[in-house]
Parts: C-alpha cells; structure tokens; sequence
C-alpha cells in the first residue's frame, strides 16, 4: 500500500491536471507541532488550589419578596395582552347570549308595559267621552 504522503500528493497532481489555476499543495510534514516539554520553573510552582467549599449565602425575606415581585411584573408584563384577549374572547362567547336573552326579556316587558298604558288611556278616554256625552 502506498504512503499517505504519497497518496496525498497524487491526489494534488490529479487535482491540479483538471484545475491548473489551482497552487500546489505543500507537504503536510511541515505542519508545526509541539515536541519540546515546557518546564515550570520552581518559583511558579505555587498554584492555587481550592481548599474550602463557599456556600452561596440564603437571600432573606425581604431580598426574596422583592424578587418574586419582579418576576411577578415581568409575567404579567408580558401575559397581560394574551389574558386580555382571553378575557375578551369569553365575553364575546359567554356575554352576548346573555345580553341577547336580556334585550329580549326587556323588549317584551316593555311592550307589555305599553299596552297596559295604551289600554288605561284609552280606557280613561272612553270613560271622559261616555261622560261628556250624558
């Protein structure tokens, strides 16, 4: 089996005979690479290392209230305008039977109403008029 260099670079020279614009490639040996072990130095030595555990501290009521309220606004800041539509869509749905049962209820009551005052009137004209005529 061939080398991967040389595979590498027969596969270039393929690419290079249809592409002849194209530059060469360079050989992947010169790709740098880190061979040397870098020592610390004595002084340097002295890295810090985590010896205690730190407990974040409670927040107390006051710190805790106050928060809830903030992200109590921020809620209803942003889900005031769907809950009014809600509110709104219910009304629409649930209201207008009610108010159409209501107008009704209303209409037949007042015609009701009318016809009693008609009849009283006429009544009370038919009564002045028999009298008028005696």
């Amino acid at each position: 089996m061939a080398e991967p260099e040389d595979l590498l670079g027969k596969a270039d020279a393929l690419m290079a005979r249809h592409h002849p614009g194209r530059a060469a490639a360079t050989p992947y040996g010169e790709i740098p690479v880190l061979e040397e072990v870098v020592d610390f130095p004595a002084e340097s030595d002295d890295l810090p290392l985590l010896m205690e555990f730190v407990l974040p501290a409670a927040p107390d009521q006051a710190q805790t209230a106050a928060m809830a309220a903030r992200i109590r606004a921020a809620l209803l800041e942003q889900l005031q305008p769907r809950i009014d539509a809600l509110i709104e869509e219910r009304l629409k749905d649930g209201l207008a039977p009610l108010v159409e049962k209501l107008f009704e209820d209303l209409r037949g009551e007042l015609q009701r109403v009318a016809r009693e005052i008609l009849n009283d009137a006429t009544r009370t004209a038919v009564e002045q008029e028999i009298e008028r005529r005696k």
